[in-house]
């Protein structure tokens, strides 16, 4: 089914942050579990390994008296047992999936993926016969064991692989994630592991076309509106394959600012309850679903050009659903250190904003103390 489109309009200042917000279930509504923040998202972005986790937490009903979002136990059991997976789809990136919906998002976009990471691969001496007997070692080392990055060198020299180490591994163990060789397996030592991917996703087939259909109204669903150019920057799609799926999908579309949005929740009603701040990863899916309209994700009062600035910490302070800051925590045995950096002042609602949501950061870590910094531009 066609989208509808709707008449065009301007979008007001942070209504598009808003929207996006309840559509992602960071404000509103929570999920009952992490695990279905998990699979509404489809993927969450996971470069850092002990952040991404405050993803689908804050995403999801705490279960204790008090607490502000899911607990960090109730994540890490799912990273555990399995039932998610930390690997490289969508992109040359880690993300963390639902096992279940592994296959799916591979059939969608591992090809493209494979072409990208084609690159760097030659230029480090790695053919697709390497890569291909690579795939084939790592998948009989990984069987009925979860093998560390250490491991899985050891088995590659061992087989006559020359100088599995440093990026030639990095991009081995990546290839083989993509091939269905490998995924994650069960953290040892604080430490990624790599399994058998027949041992640890369940069995299932599903066609290409079929699969690029559900992952576009996934997307959609979870972070409308969106662009196409969004869409496709988020899963390494080409633009004719997104519109092809978009066009099979019962969603809805509205022009804002002359930018084509799709979308499968309806807007909020607006809130005059005041300023929201949120403490997020650096790679929360806030900001990196958006590419193609990163200046809706800057908060509306600063400049396109801090877009661009490197950051002073990784994590992000929102205000409002948008970008108007980055922060850093230090957790000590008795209380939490949470250094930050606004890119502007803040007015005295919103400093109490700002400590409102920094105080439901030092409940997730479980400390009774906090140090908040305030340091802006």
């Amino acid at each position: 089914m066609t989208a509808l489109v709707r008449r065009s309009r301007d979008p007001k200042p942070g209504e598009i942050a808003a929207w996006r917000a309840h559509s992602q279930r960071l404000w509103g509504e929570k999920h009952a579990t992490p695990m279905e923040a998990f699979a509404h998202l489809g993927a969450v972005q996971s470069q850092e390994v002990l952040a991404y986790r405050l993803t689908p937490a804050m995403r999801a009903a705490p279960t204790e008296p008090g607490a502000p979002y899911a607990p960090l136990k109730a994540v890490d059991a799912l990273i555990e047992d399995g039932t998610v997976l930390r690997t490289h789809v969508l992109r040359t990136t880690w993300h963390t999936v639902p096992a279940v919906d592994l296959r799916m998002m591979l059939a969608a976009t591992a090809d493209r993926v494979l072409q990208v990471h084609a690159s760097t691969a030659r230029s480090l001496g790695l053919d697709q016969a390497v890569l291909v007997r690579g795939d084939e070692i790592l998948a009989d080392a990984a069987r009925g064991r979860h093998l560390t990055r250490e491991e899985a060198s050891e088995a590659l020299a061992e087989a006559g692989v020359a100088d599995p180490t440093g990026q030639r591994l990095i991009h081995m163990l990546m290839h083989a994630e993509l091939t269905e060789a490998i995924c994650s397996g069960t953290p040892r030592g604080g430490k990624q592991t790599y399994a058998a991917f027949e041992e640890r996703v369940p069995p299932g087939v599903i066609d290409r076309e079929t699969a690029i259909r559900e992952l576009a109204r996934r997307f959609y669903t979870s972070r409308g509106p969106a662009t196409v150019k969004d869409f496709t920057r988020w899963s390494s799609l080409k633009v004719a394959d997104a519109k092809a799926a978009i066009a099979d999908l019962d969603l809805e579309s509205i022009d804002l600012g002359g930018r084509t949005c799709y979308f499968g929740v309806e807007p909020p009603e607006a809130d005059e309850g005041g300023p929201v701040v949120d403490f997020v990863q650096g790679f929360d899916e806030m900001l990196c679903s958006y590419t193609d309209t990163k200046d809706w994700v800057l908060h509306h009062t600063l400049p396109i050009a801090k877009a661009a600035e490197r950051p002073r910490f990784n994590s992000v302070i929102l205000l409002d659903g948008q970008l108007v800051g980055h922060w850093k925590a230090t957790v000590k045995a008795e209380k939490v250190v949470i250094d930050s950096y606004r890119h502007r002042g803040f007015t005295a609602a919103e400093i109490a904003a700002m400590r409102r949501g920094a105080d439901r950061l030092r409940t997730w870590y479980g400390k009774d103390e906090m140090e908040l910094g305030l340091g802006h531009a």
